[in-house]
């Protein structure tokens, strides 16, 4: 079982508030809004954290480039996937 793995059990584990409360955490050290396949849409949607949240549901249409690998989320959760905005998290992705 890799990072991610362990991570993402813990989480399942943990009470719906602090769950949130991670997740929250988490958007502070996002830098997607300074990636090149974010845009407005999203901005105004508020939308982050595509790698463990998802992808977007109506706003990132084309895939022109991915930042991930200078963030420090993908450091900590060592994550190995790519274009979160458009594919989909990192379990998804994985398919688990």
């Amino acid at each position: 079982m890799d990072k991610f793995e362990q991570v993402t059990q813990q989480m399942d584990q943990m009470h719906d508030q602090d769950r949130v409360k991670m997740t929250e955490e988490k958007k502070k050290l996002c830098i997607c809004s300074g990636c090149p396949t974010y845009n407005d849409c999203a901005k105004n949607n508020n939308e982050l954290l595509y790698c463990a949240l998802g992808k977007s549901p109506t706003c990132i249409t084309k895939e022109l480039g991915c930042i991930y690998p200078s963030c420090s989320i993908t450091e900590q959760m060592r994550l190995i996937k790519e274009f979160f905005c458009s594919r989909g998290f990192e379990m998804e992705q994985r398919g688990l």
